[in-house]
């Protein structure tokens, strides 16, 4: 998987290029993309959390983890419907750790150094990404909070940013990684001169979900049950559909009532409620995969 992985990279490289050359390309190829990967990788790599909880998991342990995930989910909706700005930033935070503990996933993960270098690399990423397209990212947070006053600020939280995940990997190798020093000088320029739903989608996809998808396959590939890729891939299936239909369903729903800026945030939400549970059980899984706890 990880040459397929690498195969992928290079086209999401390709695609931002792509994107940033021609800006005229149609909105609808920007969203058919962004709905490409969603559905063959940034849902399912996080549709078999039970499974890497528990890979010999029973009928009662589904219903115990389903319970527990949905409680998650549900607290988190509270959240985002009574506040806001401040699930928001929940949001922007937990993303933040998960997506840079990906760009580190063969080190130990446990001190306090550890992860300030995930969230300081995932906080750099982000503000790429959202930055880049920043005139998208204030029409669809505008239902909520007003940040077109970030805008004077954007050179400086990504210089800081930059600087601040420089300084901790160099502190905790004693060397920049290559694979940090093409993330940081090839992928991030591109990112920041995409739009907005396909340097995320390309960042989520090909630099998280891929990455993440490898990990649990080569753990499940321990367990006779799960080790082909055919058979990893039937259990993605279940909860992928489930969680596909779901969101399809609540916004076409949404389409009667919202208009193009609340669909789109909309569409976020239901995308940070689905992961909110989902970065729990991962950081839980990664460290008890290091540690061969498992």
């Amino acid at each position: 998987m990880k040459s397929t992985e690498s195969l992928f990279k290079i086209l999401g490289l390709v695609v931002c290029l792509g994107f940033s050359l021609i800006p005229e390309l149609p909105q609808y190829i920007e969203f058919g993309f962004a709905g490409l990967v969603l559905l063959f990788v940034g849902i399912p790599h996080g549709a078999i959390d039970h499974l890497t909880s528990q890979p010999t998991i029973d009928f009662k342990g589904l219903i115990v983890f389903l319970v527990r995930y949905l409680s998650l989910i549900g607290a988190y909706l509270v959240v985002w419907y009574f506040l806001p700005q401040v699930a928001l930033v929940i949001f922007l935070a937990f993303s933040a750790y998960h997506f840079g503990q990906t760009h580190f996933l063969k080190i130990e993960n446990s001190d306090v150094r550890s992860k300030m270098l995930f969230i300081t690399r995932g906080s750099f990423f982000l503000s790429v990404i959202l930055f880049g397209d920043f005139q998208m990212t204030t029409f669809i947070l505008d239902p909520i909070v007003d940040v077109s006053f970030l805008e004077t600020y954007s050179f400086v939280v990504m210089g800081v940013s930059l600087s601040l995940t420089i300084g901790i990997e160099y502190w905790t190798f004693r060397k920049i990684k290559f694979e940090s020093l093409v993330d940081l000088v090839i992928l991030a320029p591109l990112l920041y001169m995409a739009p907005l739903f396909i340097s995320f989608v390309v960042y989520f996809g090909f630099w998280h979900a891929l990455p993440s998808m490898r990990l649990e396959y080569e753990f499940l590939n321990r367990f006779p049950q799960y080790n082909s890729l055919l058979k990893f891939a039937k259990q993605l299936i279940p909860f992928t559909l489930l969680s596909l239909v779901g969101i399809s369903g609540l916004l076409l729903f949404g389409m009667r009532f919202l208009d193009q800026s609340e669909l789109l945030l909309l569409f976020f939400i239901l995308i940070s409620l689905i992961s909110f549970p989902h970065v729990f059980y991962m950081d839980h899984f990664i460290k008890k995969f290091k540690t061969a706890r498992y």
